[in-house]
C-alpha cells in the first residue's frame, strides 16, 4: 500500500457532486471506502437533491474523511467547481456519482505521480458500462484501440502536446474524468470547468490541461464511466448540438494565446484548419443529411435539414444539389487522422516507456 505520512491535510481529495443518482450512490460509496489507499478525503456537494440522495449521505456525516456541502443546483460542472474548491490534496480525484472504480485505482495513479514530480496528470483506461453496469461500448472506443494498440498495455509518459492533438481527433483521449488523478496546481494554470459547455467542459479542460503537463499512462481499466438513458454524453446524444461544441472546446483552446500552443505550430501552413479538420467533417456528418435517413425518418431528416438551414446553409445546399448521398469523406478515420497530425506536428511518438525505477505496485 502507497505509504503517506500524514499532516494537516489528506494526499487526495476526491470530489463528488451530486444530483439526483440515488440509484448509484451506494455502489459509488462503496468503491470509493473499499480503495487500497486510505489518506484522503471526500468532499459530496450535493445540488439540493430531491430523490434522497442527502439523505443517504448523513450516513457518512460522522466520518471525519466525508465534509457534506449542499450547493445551488447550477449545472454539472459547477457542482465539479464547487467540489474542487474545498479541496485541500495534493491531489484531485473527481467520482462522478453514477460511475465506480476499482479498489486499486486512487493508489495505481497516485504512486506514479509521487515519484514522476515533472508529471500532472496520471491516466488509467476505463470501462463504459450501462444502467446495469454491464460493459458497452464507448464512443469511438475501436478507433482509440486502433491508434493505441500495445500502449493500452503499457506503462509509459506521453507527451502532453502530442495527447492535445489526440484530444483533437478523438474529442478526449482520456473518455473519462473518473480515469484522471491530477495535481492540485494544476487548476492553477488551467483553471476550474467551463459552465457554458453542457455536458463537455471536460472535453475543453482536458485539451487545456495536456498543453501544461505531461501524462503518465497507467495500463488497466480501473475506472468505469456510466452511458445511461437520458444521458446528455450517450452514443444516441451524439448529434449535431454534442459535435458542435465538441468543435467549440477545441477551437476555444486554439484562439487562446495563453493557452502553450507550440509557436512552431503555427508556422505550419493552415495549421488551424488541420487541427480541426476531423470534427469539422464530423459535424457537417452529424446534420445526417442523407437519402436513406430521409426514408426511414423523415420527421428527424426535416428537424436536420432545418438546423443544418440555420447553422450549415452551404452543405445543406451541397446535399440537395447531390442528392442527399451519404458520404464517406464526412466519416473520417480518427486513428488515421490521429498519426497524420502526429506526422504533420512533428509531436512526439511514441510515448516514452515508464524506467523500472518507477514503481507501480
Amino acid at each position: 500500500m502507497l505509504s503517506h505520512d500524514r499532516m494537516k491535510v489528506p494526499l487526495i481529495s476526491i470530489c463528488l457532486p451530486n444530483l439526483n443518482t440515488r440509484p448509484f450512490l451506494e455502489e459509488r460509496m462503496e468503491t470509493i471506502l473499499a480503495q487500497t489507499f486510505s489518506d484522503w478525503e471526500l468532499i459530496i456537494c450535493d445540488s439540493h437533491s430531491d430523490d434522497g440522495s442527502w439523505e443517504f449521505f448523513q450516513k457518512f456525516a460522522g466520518d471525519p474523511r466525508v465534509r457534506l456541502n449542499q450547493v445551488p443546483r447550477e449545472g454539472i460542472y459547477a457542482g465539479w467547481n464547487e467540489c474542487l474548491k474545498r479541496a485541500r490534496g495534493r491531489y484531485l480525484y473527481i467520482a462522478t456519482s453514477d460511475d465506480t472504480a476499482s479498489p486499486r485505482l486512487l493508489e495505481s495513479l497516485a504512486r506514479p505521480l509521487e515519484q514522476l514530480s515533472n508529471v500532472g496528470i496520471a491516466v488509467c483506461d476505463y470501462q463504459a458500462i450501462d444502467d446495469q453496469g454491464e460493459p458497452k461500448a464507448a464512443v469511438l472506443a475501436k478507433a482509440k484501440e486502433a491508434f493505441f494498440g500495445e500502449w493500452l498495455q503499457t506503462a509509459c509518459i506521453r507527451n502532453g502536446k502530442t495527447e492535445f492533438l489526440l484530444h483533437a481527433c478523438f474529442g478526449t483521449v482520456w473518455g473519462t474524468m473518473t480515469a484522471v488523478l491530477f495535481r492540485s496546481e494544476l487548476l492553477q494554470k488551467v483553471g476550474l470547468f467551463r459552465t457554458d459547455r453542457g455536458s463537455q467542459a471536460d472535453v475543453e479542460w482536458s485539451m487545456r490541461s495536456s498543453l501544461v503537463s505531461d501524462i503518465v499512462f497507467v495500463p488497466g481499466r480501473l475506472a468505469t464511466w456510466r452511458a445511461r438513458e437520458g444521458q446528455a454524453t450517450t452514443s444516441q446524444n451524439y448529434d449535431w448540438r454534442f459535435v458542435r461544441t465538441t468543435l467549440d472546446c477545441l477551437e476555444a483552446a486554439l484562439r487562446d494565446q495563453r493557452s502553450g500552443i507550440p509557436e512552431e505550430w503555427k508556422r505550419i501552413h493552415n495549421w488551424v484548419d488541420e487541427i480541426t479538420a476531423v470534427w469539422r467533417k464530423e459535424y457537417r456528418d452529424s446534420f445526417q443529411l442523407y437519402r436513406g435517413l430521409g426514408r426511414q425518418h423523415p420527421d428527424q431528416f426535416l428537424r436536420n435539414a432545418g438546423a443544418a438551414l440555420q447553422h450549415q446553409p452551404k452543405f445543406l445546399l451541397q446535399q440537395i444539389l447531390r442528392g442527399f448521398p451519404w458520404s464517406k469523406e464526412l466519416n473520417p478515420d480518427h486513428a488515421a487522422a490521429a498519426r497524420r497530425l502526429i506526422e504533420l506536428f512533428h509531436a512526439p511518438w511514441p510515448p516514452q516507456p515508464l524506467n523500472h525505477d518507477v514503481r507501480l505496485s
